[in-house]
């Protein structure tokens, strides 16, 4: 296969005096090509990271409960076997119940279960699906705020992320299509002559951008008819333009197909310059729309990522900050599972056990409900 020419859209100099139209095409494609790489560039960060997430990451999380699993059970087995003060039985039943608590939240346990009725006096299950429906609650009502629509109880499940980013998105989309029949079905006032005219002239417009867009794309086909050329190689290469320039079409993306007729030499850069006031004014209204359906596309992809890698509206989040998060919980991770095996090696030395835990504080009490528990961390 012949190697892509891949051509960019450069835009004046900048001592060139430019046309107010001009200025406008330059920023239209300036923006288009920002957002077309944002989206690119979300799109590799995320599969980077959810690789990095499952090659990584998850065997330091089992790494982790099991460390954690071991540890609640040192706890245990301490506390029953040796005499503590009231201060000390306190201290070490808050530990045995958060690692519990936490354990628990990523998977079932009977013993862990039990362990944590025993030092609770309460039953695990029933306070797991009270706070469960709470936290469900409070994220639906703060999705529902902030996009503006409404989620059935089936439709939202804390648990199940992706699922629900992908009926919250199905969602935005329905209502932006309920909006446009609305409109479309209200009783319409009679047009005065200056709506209709504008309305005259706006489809004018359509149809001269629509005709900007098929003088190119002719333009393209005819250039690059594969069955012309004789020469194999150069054949090949046209049949690859070729397909890129009927993806384009479809897609009405005219910065593509003008970046393909550089690349065919149809135009120079001199020419593409000189364009008309009125080509400009057609070309700049199809640019216009293609940055709108970008920008709206680079959002449902910020969106949908947010939701699938638990992370709420309010916090700012890039590709650059996405890759940062993961990385941190990888390193947070392993220095916590060394914590850990260096804990459980000391900790059964019952003598060095009660010296620690003169340095544990419990926390106040707090009567509140955290709906994000540990923060919402991005990857666990």
């Amino acid at each position: 296969m012949s190697s892509k020419k891949v051509v960019h859209i450069h835009t004046a100099p900048a001592q060139t005096v430019l046309s107010p139209a001009q200025k406008k095409f330059n920023s239209l494609i300036k923006k288009i090509d920002a957002q077309k790489q944002l989206l690119a560039e979300w799109q590799e960060t995320f599969e980077r990271c959810r690789t990095d997430a499952v090659d990584k990451l998850e065997p330091l999380k089992q790494s982790m409960k099991e460390q954690q699993t071991a540890m609640a059970h040192l706890l245990d087995q301490q506390f029953t076997a040796n005499k503590f003060t009231k201060t000390q039985q306190e201290k070490l039943t808050h530990l045995i119940v958060e690692l519990c608590e936490e354990l628990l939240r990523s998977g079932d346990d009977d013993e862990l279960k039990a362990m944590y009725n025993k030092y609770t006096a309460s039953d695990y299950d029933t306070e797991a699906e009270e706070e469960q429906m709470m936290a469900n609650e409070f994220m639906k009502s703060m999705l529902e705020k902030e996009f503006g629509i409404s989620l059935d109880d089936d439709e939202f499940d804390l648990q199940n992320p992706q699922a629900t980013a992908e009926r919250l998105t199905e969602k935005v989309k329905q209502r932006e299509a309920e909006a446009e029949a609305a409109a479309a079905a209200r009783p319409q006032r009679k047009k005065s002559a200056k709506q209709l005219a504008k309305e005259a002239k706006a489809a004018e417009e359509a149809a001269n951008v629509s005709k900007s867009i098929q003088a190119v794309y002719r333009q393209l086909t005819s250039a690059l008819h594969p069955d012309r050329e004789q020469d194999p190689v150069e054949r090949e290469r046209k049949t690859e333009l070729m397909q890129q320039v009927t993806v384009a079409y479809a897609s009405k993306d005219l910065l593509k197909l003008l970046e393909l007729q550089l690349a065919v030499e149809q135009i120079d850069q001199s020419k593409l310059s000189s364009l008309s006031a009125e080509r400009l004014k057609h070309y700049n209204k199809v640019l216009s729309d293609q940055l709108a359906e970008l920008q709206e596309e680079v959002m449902l992809k910020e969106d949908q990522i947010r939701m699938m890698v638990q992370i709420p509206p309010f916090e700012p989040l890039s590709p650059k900050r996405l890759a940062m998060l993961l990385k941190q919980d990888i390193q947070t991770m392993q220095a916590e599972i060394k914590r850990i095996q260096q804990d459980l090696r000391l900790f059964k030395d019952v003598k060095y056990l009660k010296a620690w835990l003169k340095n544990v504080r419990l926390p106040e009490p707090d009567f509140g409900f955290d709906p994000f528990f540990d923060g919402f961390p991005s990857f666990r």
